[in-house]
């Protein structure tokens, strides 16, 4: 029975909430100027909670839309309040839900507030979905942007029964708040949701297709504090936000970058050069490869120095096995180094490469001297992450012990005095001892944040927060040892880690029709370098070629530091001519990507067929094959200067043609026609006129890098 149907639009997004017997139904959300309704007709719940019997594993549910004795949703002078109190189930008599939804009609958008309040001696809340969104398909080309890699999109969401899930804060599959889908055809319409949390508590970002409902359900899971223990609450942290979105991807991204700019924990400051706080030889580089060998110096020295010189430009070098312990074994045990480590970085810093070598930021091994338990139960078991049983969480990564058996580490919790000082001491005796150029962290902004159970800890129990400013203590610690011209990185891109590192590792960045949301988001904020350059072994060397090439033009239009292959490899001319032609035009560059940001990208008319090859990425055996256009192109603009920049390679072997459609507002020019100067690796620079609504002939060689640099 309903008892109460409201309708309010904040500006052209409508928001109708209907009081039913029970509950409260989200029954729909449309945009008004497109008359399209965004919601399916059998929308989900608003919320539901998930609670557990404390000392049992019975678990109940309580959903928005029915089991209550009291609900009431009303409508205020800023949008609508919502409380929901009485469970049916008396069991649960000490829930109670509320919600506001707060209309920003300049925004097109609703940002929504939840707590649950729970008094109950007996029951712990233990999850809290919200929002639950079941999107219809919002125009005849509509797009998904999924939450992997830098962004991924998906033109068969609705149709194709998939489910993405991306554990938040773990970089390893997105590292941002918020979703999105649209459409052009018939008209622009779509949607943001997002989740502006300013401390990026743990959460679990989820797209879901339904070819049955012709269905896109986006769902946001949140762990919550103290779960296990009786009587806990729950508050959303920052705010839910759903905003009409008549654009795409990059205008996704710059909503949210308008949003953490301003308010997450982790921005960091930036000035006229960007992050003052990096090194500037580290925000310029443009090149990195990676190696290391235990038994051979000459193996591990040697092709980097001639990788440096074929280039030409300053290298950073990824050091892998500089310690004389096994690769994911004996962990955090890593000195004594090799013996001949510390020569090696003074010689490979005299031939102009900067030296980083690795170490893990959140692994102990359980067995860590050989097969003996040297220190694991005697120091660190009391330091580690645990999970209700009271036992150590364990990870494999594949390494083997000498007699064959898995190698088992403990991820650690960051909260500890014992972690932070360990990692702390690890960064500092590499820096002092050894006279490393930068250490790279492993893990950090890659793994998923462990819900550890361990009370002696002082964190809240599971969900929260409390992960990251664990890790935010232990690295301001090593940023205030850390010499001003040294750097940290870490391996993948969670953001609530930016202001804490020099560079992220986006080295998985390996998904078919990626498009730049992350660099749109964090661009000139924090250096992005490497992918993992794979290529099939059985594929001819054209082939391969083609493989690495597409890595490398794509990292040269996202913005990131490019490479990270291994030197040794980095011999076969067919991809390494284009390699450093691309490398040595961001080296010009380079200004861009660190006093910077990425703009909305060139809009193009004409000849781009798109390649296909074998990236023999490890996570997609089932299928390595990555597509994307022959043409890749970007956009990147100065901070507070009339410079931008247009970025485009060709990856393919043919000759393409196609005209550029210039549109100086887009960028902020209020000019109707400006001056761009060609550019190109090894080619004399040229003079061009851009008009607004005169489209530009343009002609790309094979396997050529080119920018057009714009000042007015």
């Amino acid at each position: 029975m309903i008892t109460n149907d409201l309708t309010h639009a904040a500006g052209d997004l409508a928001l109708t909430l209907v009081q039913v017997e029970g509950g409260i139904l989200l029954r729909g959300l449309a945009d008004t100027a497109t008359q399209r309704a965004l919601l399916i007709d059998e929308p989900l719940p608003l919320f539901q909670l998930t609670l557990r019997h404390v000392g049992t594993a019975e678990e109940k549910t309580l959903v928005a839309d029915g089991g209550w004795q009291y609900a009431h949703v009303a409508r205020t002078a800023q949008g609508f309040s919502a409380e929901w109190a009485r469970p049916d189930d008396a069991a649960l008599a000490g829930v109670r839900v509320q919600a506001t939804a707060t209309a920003d009609a300049k925004r097109h958008a609703w940002r929504w507030k939840l707590q649950v309040e729970n008094t109950s001696a007996d029951w712990s809340l233990r999850r809290v979905v919200f929002p639950q969104l079941a999107l219809s398909k919002p125009g005849d080309d509509g797009l998904a942007l999924v939450p992997a890699g830098p962004g991924q999109l998906r033109e068969d969401a609705w149709e194709t029964a998939f489910s993405q899930v991306a554990n938040y804060p773990a970089g390893w599959m997105w590292g941002l708040q918020f979703l999105a889908a649209y459409a052009t055809k018939p008209a622009p319409t779509g949607l943001y949701v997002g989740i502006h949390d300013p401390y990026g508590s743990v959460k679990d970002l989820q797209m879901e297709g339904d070819p049955t409902a012709l269905a896109l359900r986006l769902t946001v899971d949140h762990p919550v504090p103290n779960m296990g223990r009786p009587g806990n609450p729950f508050f959303l942290q920052g705010e839910a936000v759903w905003q009409l979105l008549r654009g795409d991807w990059f205008d996704a991204a710059v909503i949210y970058r308008d949003w953490a700019s301003k308010n997450a924990r982790w921005w960091p400051r930036l000035g006229a050069e960007g992050r003052e706080d990096t090194p500037l030889w580290m925000r310029e580089l443009s090149l990195w490869a990676q190696g290391g060998s235990a038994e051979d110096q000459a193996a591990t020295i040697g092709p980097v120095r001639q990788l440096r010189e074929y280039m030409g430009i300053p290298l950073g070098f990824h050091w892998y096995c500089w310690h004389q312990i096994p690769f994911d074994n004996d962990y955090p045990h890593y000195f004594p180094a090799l013996p001949w480590f510390v020569d090696g970085v003074r010689e490979l810093q005299e031939a102009g490469v900067r030296v980083m070598p690795y170490i893990n930021g959140r692994l102990w091994d359980t067995r860590d001297r050989g097969a003996e338990d040297f220190e694991f139960s005697r120091v660190a078991l009391p330091a580690a992450t645990k999970g209700e049983d009271g036992q150590p969480y364990i990870e494999a990564y594949g390494s083997k012990e000498a007699d064959g058996s898995p190698v088992q580490l403990a991820p650690m919790c960051p909260t500890t005095p014992l972690w932070q000082e360990r990692v702390r001491e690890l960064v500092t005796r590499l820096f002092a001892d050894c006279g490393v150029d930068g250490v790279y962290i492993d893990q950090i902004a890659a793994a998923e944040a462990r819900l550890c159970m361990d009370p002696n800890h002082g964190h809240p129990l599971g969900g929260g927060h409390w992960w990251n400013e664990g890790y935010w203590r232990m690295l301001d610690a090593i940023r205030a040892k850390m010499p001003q011209d040294r750097m940290i990185t870490s391996e993948c891109n969670a953001e609530v880690f930016t202001r804490w590192f020099d560079g992220f590792l986006t080295w998985h960045w390996q998904l078919d029709r990626m498009v730049p949301a992350w660099p749109a988001v964090y661009g000139g904020v924090i250096q992005m370098f490497g992918r993992s350059y794979g290529s099939a072994p059985e594929d001819p060397d054209e082939a391969k070629a083609l493989a690495w090439r597409m890595h490398a033009g794509q990292q040269f239009v996202f913005g990131e530091q490019i490479g990270w292959f291994n030197a040794s490899q980095a011999r076969d001319p067919m991809p390494m001519e284009f390699i450093r032609a691309a490398a040595q035009l961001r080296w010009r560059l380079r200004r861009y990507f660190y006093a910077g940001e990425m703009a909305r990208p060139p809009r193009l008319r004409g000849d781009n067929p798109r390649v296909r090859a074998n990236w023999n990425w490890f996570q997609s055996e089932d299928n390595p094959w990555v597509t994307t256009e022959s043409l890749m192109s970007s956009a990147w603009q100065m901070r507070g200067e009339p410079r931008l920049v247009l970025l485009f390679a060709n990856v393919s072997d043919d000759s393409l043609h196609c005209e550029l459609l210039w549109d100086g507002a887009a960028y902020g020019i209020p000019a109707p026609e400006v001056q761009a100067t060609r550019m190109q690796t090894g080619e004399p620079d040229e003079t061009y006129t851009l008009r607004n609504s005169a489209p530009l002939p343009m002609t790309f060689a094979p396997r050529q890098v080119m920018a057009l640099e714009v000042r007015w």
